[in-house]
Order: structure tokens, then sequence, then C-alpha cells
């Protein structure tokens, strides 16, 4: 373990002192021995640094060892999207729900935000354990992690993954081959000397992705496959930050595919950014970033594993963890009484992988504010789209009559005056427009906040349960045909 945190330290050149203080700090040690080995190599190195250290039981943890952690199981279903990507679908099982209703528990695809992964809904803790079904009703849960509130109600619970995390992977493209070959100081492969690049055209194809493709291809094959596999017609669908940028960008092309959603949850709804506040909003002023960021294509993090496990460490340490606090409040809304600084260090340990062309074009609708196709400037956007800009997105198609779009006063990434713009461009009003009535609510807090059941959660399950059974397709999109994606099992 030593070896490996000095070998990242040397890579990533940071500074000494930072391994003085890490390695001087006293840590709590969490027992983690009755949970089952990560069944996701991409987690390995990371917890194989960051377990000495952790202090939250939460931390660094895969999907499936959170599930397992609640005393839930899960199956782990691979889609294989229409452009060959390989994404994996966590599907929490509750044997108590299940005896109680069998196949008639209501399918909900829950999709994360940007940075992070499926796990990012069941790191709120503690809490969230698997409780009795009582005369075949479901048990009175307060969980604060949104997928484990859903599990022990009467929902089948899918947790989606898009591509470029790390629960993701290709039919015939490497995600991962260009960042073992151009390490500075260690040769991985016998024929490489020190220093050396060699480019391969299959990982720059891997990362050549944005949120669009992620509407356009994983949510697609996603809701096809789960609906294959529960037989239901119609799924009930999550979206949360750029969840909703996908679902928003592919309904706007294709409205027709509202047809397969029974209510269209969008939390924190993000189709107009370019009002954003806090840290991220200096982000679009940096013109170095963007001709950099041009002259690469791969993920934003190479090391990945490595990045999270020393930030988690530094947000555990006492003398760290304030400013991790404060650059967290700073950069998703401030919400100090319902975010506590421990719960950093977990969100830290869990973010995930992008590639840098989609970072960009998050920096590009910072620019243009209404979310656009992604920019290649003057000449290729010629080519590519038929004029010299980048046209908008028509998000005057997506459909309103099952659309819930749930947002707050203080979210920095989704504030109100950019959700107001979305509801002006829509065609009719959303079918449930709901506002956080906790006025410091921010962009994060449906993740970590304390009171995440009352103010988050137990909003969308009483909309679902309320209204879910209620929704007509809409009379403009009924009997369109609707294109699918191919996928597998």
């Amino acid at each position: 373990m030593g070896s490996t945190l000095l070998q990242f330290f040397h890579l990533s050149i940071i500074p000494s002192f930072l391994l003085s203080l890490l390695l001087s700090s006293s840590y709590a040690n969490v027992s983690y021995q009755k949970l089952p080995p990560p069944e996701n190599p991409n987690f390995v190195q990371e917890q194989l640094i960051l377990n000495p250290f952790k202090t939250t039981l939460n931390q660094g943890l895969t999907c499936g060892q959170l599930i397992v952690s609640r005393g839930f199981k899960y199956e782990r279903h691979f889609v294989t999207t229409e452009d060959g990507y390989i994404l994996q679908l966590y599907r929490i099982i509750n044997p108590y729900a299940q005896a109680a209703r069998g196949r008639n528990l209501k399918p909900i695809l829950v999709l994360h935000g940007g940075f992070t992964s499926c796990s990012s809904f069941m790191i709120n803790g503690p809490g969230g354990h698997i409780k009795e079904w009582v005369n075949g009703k479901p048990p009175h849960d307060t969980s604060k992690s949104l997928a484990f509130a859903l599990a022990n109600g009467e929902f089948d619970v899918w947790l989606g993954n898009v591509r470029g995390t790390r629960y993701s992977n290709h039919t015939r493209l490497d995600p991962y081959k260009e960042t073992f070959d151009t390490i500075a100081a260690y040769c991985w492969e016998a024929n490489l000397r020190p220093g050396q690049k060699v480019f391969h055209k299959t990982y720059h194809e891997f990362w050549n992705y944005t949120f669009v493709e992620m509407g356009k291809y994983d949510v697609t094959a996603m809701v096809d496959y789960i609906i294959d596999e529960t037989g239901f017609e119609r799924i009930f669908y999550i979206g949360y930050s750029q969840g909703t940028m996908a679902i928003f960008t592919l309904l706007a092309k294709q409205p027709q595919f509202a047809c397969k959603l029974n209510l269209n949850i969008n939390v924190t709804p993000i189709a107009f950014i370019g009002d954003l506040k806090g840290i991220a909003s200096v982000i679009p002023r940096s013109l170095l970033l963007t001709e950099i960021g041009s002259q690469y294509s791969g993920p934003l993090f190479p090391f990945l594993q490595e990045l999270d496990a020393i930030l988690s460490i530094l947000c555990t340490n006492d003398a760290v963890k304030p400013i991790c606090f404060e650059i967290y409040n700073y950069l998703f809304g401030p919400d100090r009484e319902m975010v506590s600084p421990d719960q950093i260090k977990v969100l830290f340990s869990q973010v995930d992988q992008m590639s840098l062309k989609n970072f960009l074009h998050y920096i590009q609708s910072f620019k243009y504010d209404q979310i656009r196709e992604f920019d290649y400037g003057p000449k290729t956007n010629l080519e590519v789209y038929g004029s010299e800009e980048s046209p908008k997105f028509p998000f005057e198609n997506v459909p309103a009559h099952n659309l819930v779009i749930i947002s707050a006063l203080n979210d920095y990434f989704a504030p109100p005056v950019s959700v107001q713009k979305l509801r002006n461009i829509l065609p009719d009003r959303p079918f449930i427009d709901h506002v956080v009535t906790w006025p410091l609510w921010s962009h994060t807090d449906i993740l970590l906040a304390d009171e995440a059941f009352e103010y988050m959660h137990s909003v969308i399950i009483d909309i679902i349960r309320v209204h879910g059974e209620d929704i007509q397709v809409s009379p403009e999109i009924r009997g369109k045909n609707i294109s699918t994606s191919t996928h597998d099992s």
C-alpha cells in the first residue's frame, strides 16, 4: 500500500508536506470485513489506498458493496448501446417487496449527474437498511439515500451508469490503453520506454462523446432494456443534473420517446446553464482550458482511483476538512445546516470519470446559456450541422404532459432564473412543477442532506404513488414510431 501511495504522489507531483500530513494523522479505521470484495475491478486500487484511512463505511465503496451493506441484494445487468458502449445497470433486489408484490413492483430508472455514478444515490448515511414488509404493505422508511428509500417501497429500482464512468466499457474500443502507455516514470509494457507516447485510435474514439450521446444512446438503451426485462409498457425515469440534460436533449429531438416514460422526473433540471453561480461561474472565462482541451482527447482524470482516494483522505483530516467543506459549499450552493462536513469525504471518494469533450461541452453551454450541439468551430460545424454555429436544442419539443421538474432556490447549477427559462420554452406547463421549500436547498442536497427524505425523497415517492398511474400518452405523440436501441444482458 505504501509504495502505491508514494507512486501516486510522485506521478501527480503533490507536495511532500501533504504526504506527511496524511501519514501523521490519526484515523479511526472502519470495519468492512463483512462486505464482499469489489465487483468492479476499477475500484481495487482506490480501496487499497483508502481503506487504512477510512472513518466512514461509505467511502470508496462500489455500487454493489453499497447495496449489500444495507442488507439488499442486487443484479448487475450489462446493456449494450447502439454505438457499442457497455453500461452496467444495478437492479436493487428487496426480497420482502418481491414476496409481497411479485413482478408488480413499479420499475424506475434513476440516472446520476456529472462526475458521479449510481453510487451517489446510496452514500447518504447512516441508515438506508432494508426493512421488513408487514401484512403485504411497505414499511415506513425515511432513508436519506434515494435508492434505498425507493427500494424499501413498492418500486423496482434500476440504477443507471452512463458511458465514461467506471461502470462502462465498449465492445471494441479500449478506454484505458492510452492512460497506461503515456505514464512518464513507469513502463507498463515491455516494448515502451519511459516517456514514450503511443496513440491508440480506439482510445480516442471511446472518449469522443458528451451528454448528448448519453441521451441519444445510453438512456434509450437502458429504458428499452428495463421495459423488455420487466414486461411493463412504460417505466418511471428520475434524472438528476446531467441526467436531466441527457433526457432533455433526447426528447428535444425524439419527443415520441416520452411514450415509454410513465413520469419523466427531473431533479435540478438543466436546459439553460448560463446563469450558474459560485466557483464554477469563473470557469468559462478561462480560454486556456479550452485551448488545452482542444489538443487532447481522453478522460478528464487519467489517475481517477488515486485521485479519489487522496481527496477522500485529505478531507478526512481534521485540519483540511473545513477547507473541503467550504470548497464544496461555494461550488454547489451553501447549505451548512443540512449537509455535514463529514459527508464531503464520502462524496469525493465517489467522484467518477467523464470525457474531456463532455467537460468542454459543459463550458460551451455556460457560454451559450441554452444547451446546443457541441461547437467544433465554424468550419467543422458547417460540415457536421450545415451551419457555422452549433444549433440549439429545440426544447420546445419536450413533452410536458408527463414532465415533473423539481428545483431549488439555492442551486448554483440550476438557479431559479435558469429553471424559469426552461418553463418559458416548454410547449405547456409541466405536469408537476415543484420548488423545494427549504430556502437553502442546493444542487447536491438530494445526495447528502440530513433531511433529504423530508424535502426530496418523500416528494418524489408521493408524486409517483399519487400520479404515476394517471398519466395518459399525449395525443400529439401517440402513435408515432419510437426508435429503439439494441442491448445485451
